[in-house]
């Protein structure tokens, strides 16, 4: 397995929800995902995951704000995991599940940003040998106000869906690299682009690009559909400027935080989205 570039390697690297008690949860199946691209099959009780290009899948938290993660398989047979499920419990079976699935030689979890949707699963990322990434910022609004805002996260909820946000450990990745910056991590011939685009729904959201699929994560910072969502650290001014940057990678796919992958047309509806909210907030 080939290792990160060498300079990686010296740093290293709301939408709302049904309330009331969760179902019962079942395991995690080894059942490879299918080959069509837009045929959503179920993981468990709660996790769903579509195939949106070649070896790489949306897995979606249903019950929790239907929050996404992209899962991609390298050349090399490692995965990479962008961002995490919002909190440990199903955090741990989307673990199981790409272990299960696709026997990977390493895993790489890169945390978007610090929101539970973008780091709420360290915990079990850590338990289960998984390494994860963020920036020093993310890292340090994790250990500033992570315990803070998963008090805030559980108000959402009720029963037992609450009891297990409240029970996840907040965690900050193991590795750092410095904000600001782009970063390219390598596996074979193949490589992943780590990008800072500037604030928008939160001063240190990340984008995730695959060149070889041509998808880009986009997180939160990508809206899904015309609902702005959790804006309490959006920065509305440089939002746009966030997703001309996103733009600029030209992608086949774009996974948004929450709501269906679809194309660069998410860029528009985002711009359209933010400029809305900006004229509301005056």
């Amino acid at each position: 397995m080939t290792k990160p570039t060498a300079f990686l390697a010296a740093l290293l690297l709301a939408c709302s929800s049904p309330r009331g008690a969760e179902p019962p949860r079942t395991p995690a199946p080894s059942t490879t995902p299918t080959s069509k691209p837009t045929e959503v099959t179920r993981i468990d009780a709660e996790l769903t995951v579509r195939r949106i290009a070649e070896d790489a899948y949306v897995v979606t938290h249903e019950p929790f704000h239907a929050s996404n993660v992209l899962v991609v398989r390298m050349p090399d047979g490692a995965v990479v995991i962008c961002s995490s499920p919002f909190e440990t419990e199903a955090t741990r079976a989307l673990v199981r599940w790409v272990k299960s699935t696709f026997s990977p030689t390493r895993i790489l979890a890169i945390n978007t940003h610090f929101h539970l949707d973008g780091s709420g699963g360290n915990e079990a990322y850590r338990e289960l040998g998984v390494e994860t990434w963020g920036t020093a910022l993310t890292r340090k609004l994790v250990v500033e106000r992570g315990e803070r805002l998963r008090a805030g996260a559980a108000d959402d909820f009720t029963g037992e869906r609450r009891a297990r946000i409240l029970a996840t450990k907040i965690l900050p990745a193991e590795h750092t690299f410095p904000a600001g910056s782009e970063h390219t991590i390598r596996f074979g011939d193949a490589e992943v682009r780590v990008i800072d685009p500037g604030a928008a729904h939160a001063p240190d959201n990340l984008l995730v690009f695959f060149p070889a699929q041509r998808v880009l994560f986009g997180g939160c910072m990508i809206k899904g559909s015309r609902t702005v969502g959790y804006v309490g650290d959006a920065d509305l001014a440089h939002w746009e400027a966030a997703v001309e940057v996103a733009r600029r990678t030209s992608p086949r796919a774009v996974v948004p935080g929450h709501g269906a992958p679809a194309g660069p047309e998410l860029f528009d509806l985002t711009v359209d989205v933010v400029r809305a909210a900006r004229a509301g907030a005056r």
